[in-house]
């Protein structure tokens, strides 16, 4: 198994019942697909997904923990979601991370992470050629969770994959847009370049344009 490979398993990993609704109803909400102010309904939600109360009000303290979803006694779980400035104070919050994570990659990235760094970057390459838009998406990911993993900062790690998460969903970029693949290919070999060249003042300077021509292109 490549890195690729190893990486987009672990992402689709889930561990619980209790994490694969919290996950379900994570997308549902931040897609809009479940409008804000809306009821969450435990009997058709346990039907819907064929579970107990359990693992679902285990989901739901996590998404009140989140900040997404609201109890109001005497009434039930009501959906938050994320208003306007949430978005992009939760955008801006990432791309600051996102240039700290790589500046400690650059001096803490090891041989063995380099190599897999490389072995993304060429599947980019490959995949950007081909216009395979889906591939394009895992790998993206795949390209700064290992970014994320390379910088050797757990905390940091944890919190750039839930704003990672939180951004596919609410804010994702226009990946039909016109010379998207093209265009962000650049981006990346740059900040990948900067990497292996060991150069943080290249890395981070790639890494926030990056981001924000990512903010440009997620309409925010």
């Amino acid at each position: 198994m490549d890195i690729l490979q190893k990486i987009i398993k672990e992402k689709n990993e889930i561990k619980s019942t209790s994490d694969k609704v919290y996950n379900q109803l994570l997308r549902e909400i931040l897609t809009g697909k479940i409008a804000k102010d809306s009821r969450l309904n435990e009997a058709k939600l346990t039907a819907k997904y064929k579970i107990s109360r359990t693992p679902l009000r285990e989901a739901f303290k996590r998404l009140q923990e989140d900040g997404l979803v609201e109890y109001i006694q005497n009434r039930g779980v009501f959906v938050r979601g994320l208003s306007e400035n949430e978005i992009i104070g939760m955008l801006e919050t990432r791309a600051y991370l996102e240039v700290k994570a790589v500046e400690y990659c650059v001096s803490r990235i090891t041989e063995e992470e380099e190599e897999d760094l490389s072995a993304i970057f060429k599947h980019m390459e490959f995949y950007t050629k081909k216009g395979d838009i889906q591939k394009m998406i895992e790998i993206d990911y795949a390209f700064h969770r290992l970014i994320y993993r390379a910088s050797h900062d757990r905390l940091m790690e944890k919190t750039l994959l839930t704003y990672q998460n939180y951004c596919n969903y609410c804010c994702p970029p226009n990946y039909f847009a016109r010379g998207f693949l093209r265009r962000t290919l650049e981006e990346h070999r740059q900040i990948y370049r900067a990497i292996i060249s060991k150069d943080p003042a290249a890395a981070t300077n790639a890494m926030k344009q990056h981001m924000e021509a990512t903010i440009k292109r997620s309409g925010y």
